[in-house]
């Protein structure tokens, strides 16, 4: 992608206003959100796999971001963005509304303790605030091997009347990783779900 920037970083001091993607990328094509994205595995995998797509992984820790961003230069993925930022602040104020092909969540902290349930992100606050910044016909994906997790986000994003469950999307196709694949050994069930912007 000619006069496409190869530095990977997006400011974590930028507040607000909310990005133009077109100006990021220098570009017009599907953006896709990787919340919580830890070493970037399979932010890495997807903008690596379908280059005509942005991505934006969102990682608040740095040395994980810090490993995403070397992973975008060592393979000249222009395609590949990384901010180090709260995932709920990115989603409510820097992403204009519509602007959003997916959000993807893998493995969110799921805080299994009953009074730690309002640090957990897929509450219906968050659900109303993906829904604005996702177009109409986008995705809301999750993934997590924690079932108490699941059955409270399923109920928390019900609470939205902008998405409907998207019964044909399995999760099958997409890029796995070292953690997923240690689940598998060791005969952990994943459970995956997503939302359609209506």
């Amino acid at each position: 992608m000619p006069g496409v920037s190869p530095e990977p970083w997006l400011s974590s001091q930028r507040l607000y206003p909310a990005y133009v993607w077109a100006d990021v990328f220098q570009r017009n094509a599907p953006v896709e959100i990787d919340l919580g994205a830890g070493d970037g595995v399979y932010a890495e995998a997807r903008a690596r796999r379908e280059p005509e797509r942005d991505f934006i992984a969102v990682e608040r820790l740095l040395g994980r971001a810090t490993k995403i961003a070397k992973k975008a230069v060592r393979h000249g993925l222009t395609n590949l963005k990384v901010l180090r930022i709260e995932s709920w602040y990115f989603i409510k104020n820097l992403c204009q509304a519509g602007t959003l092909d997916a959000i993807t969540l893998r493995y969110p902290d799921p805080w299994p303790k009953r009074r730690h349930h309002g640090n957990r992100i897929l509450n219906k606050e968050f659900a109303q605030d993906a829904s604005k910044a996702v177009r109409v016909g986008g995705l809301l994906k999750l993934t997590t091997d924690d079932l108490d997790y699941f059955e409270w986000a399923k109920k928390e994003v019900a609470h939205c009347v902008s998405w409907q469950v998207e019964e044909s999307w399995s999760g099958e196709g997409e890029p796995t990783s070292e953690f997923e694949e240690l689940f598998a050994q060791e005969g952990r069930h994943v459970y995956r779900k997503a939302w359609r912007r209506l």
